[in-house]
């Protein structure tokens, strides 16, 4: 079964609650785990990661948090999951630039990496089609 973990699942989570509560508000991981029943060192980790792929920003401080560093239309799906878990791949050789670790690959007889890579661009596309405000 493909499904997002349970990390991106809170990742979404955290980005919609913070677009809901506008730009003058700065949510923290105490806030929004407290809110959604999500374990606080968790959601900390998870507005860590978001950090660094640049789709919030953290204001330190005794009143800080952390809100949108860029418009909440520039922010998809793909980028949520991608910043939580890395790159988006229903199989290994959709991810893999030297193709796949498989047997049938490396023989030369996989008949399925051209249609799993059309699939793999069409679903990362779709992915980085739902917006933030998609999810509001």
């Amino acid at each position: 079964m493909l499904k997002l973990s349970r990390k991106s699942e809170y990742g979404i989570i955290a980005l919609k609650h913070i677009y809901l509560h506008g730009p003058e508000h700065l949510s923290s991981a105490r806030e929004i785990s407290q809110r959604y029943q999500i374990p606080v060192e968790i959601m900390a980790k998870i507005l860590q990661c978001l950090a660094r792929a640049g789709l919030v920003e953290s204001i330190k401080g005794a009143k800080g948090g952390y809100r949108l560093s860029k418009d909440a239309s520039d922010i998809s799906v793909k980028d949520v999951v991608h910043a939580i878990e890395g790159p988006v791949g229903l199989v290994e050789c959709a991810l893999e630039a030297d193709g796949c670790s498989c047997v049938q690959y490396n023989l030369g007889i996989c008949n399925i990496d051209e249609p799993l890579a059309k699939i793999q661009f069409e679903f990362e596309k779709f992915l980085d089609g739902i917006k933030l405000p998609d999810l509001a």
